[in-house]
C-alpha cells in the first residue's frame, strides 16, 4: 500500500525527495528511504537529480517514476478514421498517428494494424504495452462483448471484439468504452475542483450523453446509459428512422440543423457551417432559439431523472457555440423547469475522446505495473 501511494504521488509531483516522501505521507525517516530503495530496485522508480540545498548545506537526491517501466495505448475509431496515442506509464506521449482512409476502420484487426504501426514508430514491442482502450461511437455491452449503434462502422458490428483484440495483444489489458463516455473522462480529468457527479450532453457528429455519478461512470446493464439521441421530446416522430437513430438525433442531428438554418435563409453543407450561420445573424434569432429550445427539452428529460449537479455541454459544436449557446439553452431551459443545476461548456481540449481514452488506458496500466 505505502507503495502504491509513493508511486501515485511521483505521478502528480513529477520529482520527489526521501524529505519530500516523509512529508507527504507521515512516514518514518527509515521507512521512507527503504521504500525508495525498494522501488528503485524494482526498476519503477529512478534517481533524478539533486534537490535545492538544505539548511545542512547537503543537495537531497530527487526521485521519479521511471518512464519506461510501462507503456499505454489510446485508440480512437470513427468512420473511415483511427487515431492511435501512445504514453509511457509517467503519462509523457511516445507516438501518436492519425489514420483516415476507406479501411483505417475496418474492424479490430485494421485498428490493431495502425497500433502496431504506432509501436514500431515509438521504437516499442506490441508486448510492451500494459493497456490498451479502444472509443467507438456505440454501446458497449461487457457482459456479451458486443456493440450496438455501430451500423455506421463497418467491421465491428461482429460479437466478441473486445475478445478478437485480447488474442491480437496478449500482453496488454484491452478496454471497449463508448466514445462519449471517455469524453465524460476527459472532462472529469480537466474539470478538477468541480463536482464529479455531471451529465455530459454531447453535441458533435450526431447527439449523445454521459453519465458520471461521484466520479464513476454509469454505462447501464447494456452499456447504453446515456444513449440520449433517443430522448422523445416535443415534435419527435416515431418511425422507422427514430427507432434506428433515435427520436431526438432527427430533431437535433446534422440534417435538423441544416434543415433550421435554410429556414433562416443559411444554405450549409455542415452542422457546423449551420450553427455558425444561425449565431451570426441577428435575424436568425427565432431558429437558434427553436434549436435550443430541443437541447433544453432533452436536457429536463435527464434533470428530471437524475438530477445530477451540472450539466457539460461538449462536442464540437458545444466548443463553436461557447458561451453564446449555453446561455440560450440556459434560458430556453429555465422556461421549462423552475430550478435546473448548472450549465457549462466543457472546458476538455479539442481531442477529448482521445484524451479520455489515454486517461483511463494509463490508469488501467498503472494498476497493473504499480502492483507487480
Amino acid at each position: 500500500m505505502n507503495n502504491r501511494v509513493v508511486l501515485d504521488l511521483l505521478i502528480e509531483h513529477d520529482t520527489l525527495s526521501r524529505s519530500d516522501v516523509r512529508t507527504l505521507t507521515g512516514l518514518s525517516k527509515p521507512t521512507a528511504s527503504s521504500l525508495l530503495q525498494r522501488l528503485e530496485e524494482s526498476g519503477l522508480v529512478r534517481p533524478s537529480g539533486l534537490g535545492d540545498t538544505g539548511p545542512g548545506g547537503r543537495a537531497p537526491q530527487l526521485y521519479r517514476i521511471n518512464p519506461t517501466a510501462g507503456y499505454a495505448a489510446a485508440v480512437d475509431v470513427r468512420p473511415g478514421s483511427v487515431w492511435v496515442r501512445i504514453s509511457n506509464i509517467a503519462g509523457a506521449i511516445v507516438a501518436e498517428r492519425l489514420e483516415e482512409n476507406d479501411q483505417a476502420a475496418n474492424g479490430p484487426d485494421s485498428a490493431a494494424a495502425i497500433l502496431r504501426s504506432c509501436c514500431d514508430t515509438a521504437g516499442l514491442s506490441p508486448a510492451q504495452l500494459d493497456a490498451i482502450v479502444v472509443s467507438v461511437p456505440g454501446s458497449y455491452d461487457i457482459a456479451t462483448d458486443t456493440l450496438s449503434y455501430v451500423d455506421h462502422l463497418p467491421g465491428w458490428q461482429r460479437p466478441s471484439v473486445a475478445a478478437e483484440l485480447r488474442t491480437l495483444f496478449p500482453n496488454a489489458s484491452v478496454a471497449v468504452e463508448n466514445d462519449v463516455n471517455l469524453a465524460a473522462i476527459a472532462e472529469r480529468h480537466s474539470a478538477r475542483g468541480e463536482s464529479d457527479s455531471f451529465f455530459l450532453f454531447w453535441l458533435g457528429d450526431g447527439v449523445g450523453g454521459a453519465i458520471m455519478i461521484d466520479g464513476a461512470l454509469h454505462r447501464g446493464s447494456r452499456g447504453a446509459a446515456g444513449e440520449a439521441a433517443f430522448l422523445l421530446i416535443p415534435g419527435a416522430v416515431l418511425d422507422a428512422d427514430s427507432r434506428r437513430d433515435g427520436a431526438l438525433e432527427r430533431l437535433v442531428g446534422d440534417e435538423a440543423l441544416r434543415g433550421l438554418a435554410a429556414g433562416a435563409g443559411h444554405e450549409a453543407a455542415t452542422a457546423p457551417q449551420a450553427l455558425s450561420a444561425l449565431l451570426d445573424d441577428p435575424a436568425a434569432a427565432p431558429a437558434l432559439a427553436e434549436l435550443c429550445n430541443r437541447y433544453a427539452c432533452a436536457i429536463a428529460s435527464v434533470i428530471a431523472l437524475l438530477d445530477p449537479a451540472r450539466i457539460v455541454l461538449a462536442g464540437k459544436l458545444a466548443r463553436l457555440g461557447g458561451e453564446r449557446l449555453r446561455a440560450e439553452v440556459a434560458l430556453q431551459l429555465a422556461a421549462i423547469m423552475p430550478a435546473a443545476p448548472q450549465l457549462a461548456v466543457t472546458v476538455a481540449t479539442d481531442t477529448p475522446i482521445l484524451d479520455g481514452a489515454m486517461v483511463m488506458s494509463l490508469g488501467i496500466a498503472r494498476d497493473r505495473v504499480f502492483t507487480t
